[in-house]
Parts: structure tokens; sequence; C-alpha cells
């Protein structure tokens, strides 16, 4: 149909292997004659397998240590120990919200993923930003697990160090026989299993870490902890280069997406559940890896904390060395198919034509054996290659991290919540600051004229005002003036308005389409308090019989709200797919529709601290990096 349908200078068709397609089976059917024949018809559509909070949970966990766990006890050691300590909390704090953030808004603009979200709200720019920052992170991510196989398993296997044809060897068989076939599953939510088992194996593998540490010899031949911290609080010359490698161990807003909409119910109630736990269970594993890791080793620590106890003697120590590198070397086995789903997910979006591709349905487009198979043989032979020549992880976690994790867990989502809700946000500038002028001195709102420029500068203050209220007026006008530029606020509310404007157009093109349900679900405006009238006789006692109607569209599963076409269709498909799951979720006493808060003065200050902490970090982390290399 899309070949019949195109122009005739458009050239030959492309491949059928990147175009969308109905799926359709085939069907045996008899004729009164008593033949029988095949035809084809569309197969019931693709269902997603889903997990549970458990599952989506250890998913998290999974993505978010990784390989980054190893690199803690390095990015203490860049940045200080006070200083990592506090970068550590800092960093898991600002990841729970942002994974919080991206999610609730995404359900308030009804967009299933991170790249149609930035769409939404930058155009055709901010879905290739992101995508692009998305392959780098799930790219080094694969990168750097296979670079701690390389690392790890040869020595249980009784390798030589420096053997590097036998390293090579190792590598390339052991992730073919073990990391390929899971990588070639479908859903996220079939690794769910997989990941607990991760998840098991990196509690047990800090455990080893922090016990067989020598700790207390390193602390004894340098004075003792307070000596080493007071010593270690704060390293401003490579602080940014820890800060890469925690962005890069604490980073997984590029899965998110994946994760939340493999999620059974995918409220923010569950969310925010699944981002809690996992972030807290990563802040105490990280925390006690990167500290016993720095303090055992100080400024020998290597980049991969395991490497270190290669050269420490005792027999026991070097076994317990060994069952954490064992230990350390299973989980990347299972942690690898993470990113590979993430690279995977980005090569659907970026070079697959039709709205289920493009919005990150990859269920869907996966279904098809060969398309699996061959985009997940391509991520593995991109990332073995390189593998095979790379050696220092930390450069690599450092690199990736300062790159992508910056852009990612930290620009993105204040980005992108300065955009959606850029309406709200002129409105309260307008509170604070006033309505702009114009050069014919008419009043305008922010976001249609000149945001730099200020009723409270540009207005004369009346003749009948006294001498001492017109100078308390322009020293509050100057006071205002000098802190709307201070505060950078020409910046956001040029961001705020490009979000506004592209956000009514993207609505307006989403109206023109099918009914669609995503797979997390929109949420609903926060509906006004019901009012009611008093009982007759009675003053102020409410007659529930004499309620005033409520004409308000009532809220449907998933968003969908009635009144239209497009709403009824997206009524049907939500019953049709909540049905299943209605009794359930009456006897746990959940929502079936999210509810939207308006946003506040402090909403919009932490999206505009995610910008500026993120655009710092990305430019003082690769002005560290050149300059240390």
């Amino acid at each position: 149909l899309v070949a019949t349908m195109a122009p005739r200078n458009a050239g030959p068709p492309k491949s059928p292997f990147f175009a969308p397609s109905t799926p359709r089976k085939l069907v045996k059917v008899s004729t009164p004659g008593g033949t029988s024949r095949l035809i084809k018809k569309e197969a019931p559509a693709v269902k997603e397998h889903k997990s549970t909070v458990a599952g989506a949970t250890s998913n998290l966990v999974n993505g978010i240590i990784g390989a980054g766990i190893v690199g803690i006890p390095f990015a203490i050691k860049e940045t200080g120990l006070v200083a990592g300590v506090i970068l550590v909390i800092l960093c898991a704090i600002l990841t729970e919200k942002s994974l919080r953030l991206l999610i609730d808004t995404a359900k308030h603009v009804d967009v299933p993923s991170y790249e149609t979200l930035f769409e939404s709200t930058y155009g055709s720019f901010g879905f290739y930003f992101i995508s692009i920052n998305m392959l780098i992170m799930g790219y080094g991510g694969c990168l750097s697990y296979l670079i701690i196989i390389k690392d790890t398993l040869p020595v249980l296997l009784g390798v030589e160090k420096g053997n590097v044809g036998m390293e090579r060897a190792i590598l390339t068989v052991s992730t073919m026989a073990i990391i390929l076939p899971i990588s070639m599953q479908r859903d996220m939510a079939d690794l769910a299993k997989t990941s607990k088992i991760s998840v098991l194996f990196q509690c047990l593998m800090v455990l080893a870490v922090v016990f067989f540490s020598p700790v207390s010899t390193s602390l004894h031949e340098n004075g003792g902890l307070q000596q080493i911290a007071s010593n270690s609080i704060i390293k401003s010359s490579t602080i940014f280069i820890g800060l890469g490698v925690l962005s890069f161990a604490f980073v997984c807003q590029h899965g998110a997406f994946i994760v939340a909409g493999s999620l059974e119910r995918p409220t923010k109630k569950r969310w925010a559940q699944a981002t809690s736990w996992a972030l807290c269970l990563c802040v105490v594993l990280e925390t006690a890896c990167g500290v016993a890791g720095y303090l055992a080793f100080l400024d020998e620590t290597k980049g991969d904390i395991l490497n270190n106890f290669l050269d420490v003697d005792g027999g026991d120590m070097k076994k317990a060395a060994n069952v954490a590198r064992g230990l350390l070397c299973t989980t990347m086995f299972l942690v690898y198919p993470m990113d590979s789903f993430i690279c995977r997910h980005v090569l659907v979006v970026l070079f697959f034509r039709g709205r289920r591709a493009h919005e990150g349905d990859d269920a869907s487009v996966l279904s098809r054996r060969d398309r699996r198979v061959a985009i997940t043989l391509i991520v593995y032979l991109s990332s073995l290659i390189p593998a095979l020549l790379v050696d220092n992880v930390g450069s690599v976690l450092a690199l990736t991290g300062t790159i992508g994790a910056s852009s990612l867990a930290y620009i993105g989502p204040g980005l992108i919540y300065m955009a959606v809700y850029g309406a709200e946000f002129l409105e309260k500038v307008d509170q604070v600051w006033g309505p702009s002028v114009d050069g014919n001195n008419k009043k305008q709102p922010t976001s249609g004229g000149d945001v730099e420029s200020s009723q409270l500068l540009a207005n004369k203050t009346p003749e009948t005002t006294s001498e001492s209220e017109n100078s308390t007026s322009m020293v509050q006008r100057l006071v205002k003036g000098i802190a709307w530029y201070l505060l950078l606020m020409p910046i956001w509310c040029f961001i705020a308005d490009v979000g506004k404007k592209k956000l009514t157009q993207f609505h307006e093109k989403e109206a023109l389409k099918s009914p669609h349900i995503n797979r997390l679900g929109k949420s609903a405006p926060q509906p006004p308090l019901e009012m009611k009238r008093p009982r007759g006789g009675s003053f102020g006692a409410p007659n529930d019989d004499l309620t005033v109607p409520d004409f308000r569209p009532k809220a449907l599963p998933y968003g969908a709200v009635s009144g239209g076409n497009k709403a009824i269709g997206a009524a049907i498909l939500a019953k049709k797919q909540s049905d299943g799951n209605s009794a359930k979720q009456k006897s746990q006493g959940e929502e079936v529709a999210d509810i939207d808060a308006p946003p506040t003065w402090y909403d919009f200050c932490v999206a505009i601290f995610f910008i500026a902490f993120g655009v710092v970090a990305l430019c003082a982390g690769m002005v560290s990096i050149l300059m240390t290399n």
C-alpha cells in the first residue's frame, strides 16, 4: 500500500524489512464444493509481556548498577572521599526525581517514549537529540560490560595475564553462547527473572568487596579514617571526571520508558514504588562498594576495583577476589541484554517506518524474528569488536557518562518539564515580573512578546504618585530587573515559549490520527471540588439528593476522555485492555486514571537546576577528560 501510494518520482520502494506491515497468518478455508485453500487473514495484535513492580524494580536496579558499580571507588578517588559520598547520594536523589518527572510529563502529554516526548516540545531536533544520546549510553554500557568480562573471565579460567589472544577468544565464545540468546528475547519483561538473579549476585559481590578489602591495613598505614578524610575532602582538578563516572553509574533514564511500559498497570503510584525501591538499594550498594574500595587502595584505585585485588598478597584475599570476580562476571552476562534492548529500540525508531516504530512499539516491530535477530546481531558485533581492543574501562565510563548521562539524566528532564508546562511557567513569570510590553506599549503575554522586556522596566510612573512611592517603585523595578537577568529568565522564558508553541502543534497533528492508546497511559487533569447545596431547613448540612450535577468530562481508563470519535475509540480500546485487571484494581484500591498536579515554583526550580547542573557537568567533565589525557 505504501509503495502504490508513493509518487512516481519517489524512486524504488524501500526494503520491506524496514516498512510497516500488518501481522497476517495463513488460515485454511473450506469451500462448499469440498475443496480447501489457504488465505491470509490479519493476525491478532501482538500482546506485550508485562512485569510486576518487583520485576520492574529488578530491571531498574540491574540497569542502574551494571558495570558502573566497579567504577565507584575510582570515582571517589577522582572526587575526594567526602565529596564522593555526597555526590553518590545527590546523584541518586536526582535520578529518582528525574525518573518520576519523565513518566509524569509523558502521561501528561500522552506519549509512550522518551524520543516522542522530546519531539512533542522540540520537534525533529529533540527527537534526534535524545535518540542519539540514548544510543551513546546504551552502546557505552554494552562496551563496558564486554570489557569487564574480558578482564575477569580469563583470570577465573586460569589464563595468564597478558595472553591477549586467549582473552579475546574467551570473550567471543562466552558472549556468543550466553549473551546472544538472552538478548534475542522480544520484551523487557522477559528479562525480569535474569535481573533478579543479577541483583542477588551484585549484593553478594559488594559484600565480598567490603569484607575482604584490606581496609584496616590501609587505615593503619595512613593515619586512620579521620586523617584520610581530611586529606581527601574534595579534588577540584578531577571532580568532574568522577562525576561523569557517577552519572554513568546511576543513569537509567534511557531505559526508563521501556521499563515503565513493561510494568503491569503503569500508574504513577506503582512507578514511584519501583523507582524508590530501586534507588534506595543502589545507594546502599554503591556507597558501600565505593567507600570500602577507595579506603583499601586510596590513590592506587583502578577503574575496575577488582583488578586491585590481583596485587594483594594472601591466599584468602585472592580467593575472595576470585569469588567476587565470578559474581561480577555473571552479572555482566545478565546486564548486557538491558542495554542491548535500548540500542535495539533506538535503531527501531530511527530506521524503521510507520507509526508503531516511530512511537517505540518494539513488541510489534520486533515480532518478526528476522528483524529481531538482525538488529541484535548488529548491536552485538558493533560492541564486541571495540571491546576486543579496549582495556581501560575507567576512561569509557567517564567519557560515556559525561556526554550521554549529563544529557539524559539532567539536561533532558529539565528541558522537557520547562517546555511541557511552558504556559504555566509564563503565567507565573507574568505574576512576578508583569506582562511584557511591545513597541506600542500594549500589554502582551510574556510568551507572545520579547521575553527580555518587562512592564517593570518599561512602564512609567503616573504623575499622581508621591515622590517616596516613586522612589520605592523605582527600587523595586531595579531589583526585579537585575534578578531577571541574574536568574537567566530570558533563557527559561524562551524555552517555555518554544515548548508551548511546539506542544500545541503536536497536539493538533495527533488529533488528526486514528484513536490510539499508548503503553504508559494518559493522566487526567485535576478535577475541581464538587459543589453541593445546603439542605433546606438545616443550615450548612449537605444534601446528597440536591448535589449540583457534574458536567465535566468523565475520566476513562488510561486517560481517555468522553466526547468525540477519537475519545470513543480510545475508551473502547481501554476497556478491552483493562477488563482483565478491573477486579484486581478494585481490590487493591488503586485508581485507574492518574491525576495531574498543577506545577509549582518548586517544580520549575528543580527543572532549572537539572538543566544548569547537567550543562556544567557536561562542559567541565569534557574539559577535565581532555586535560587529563
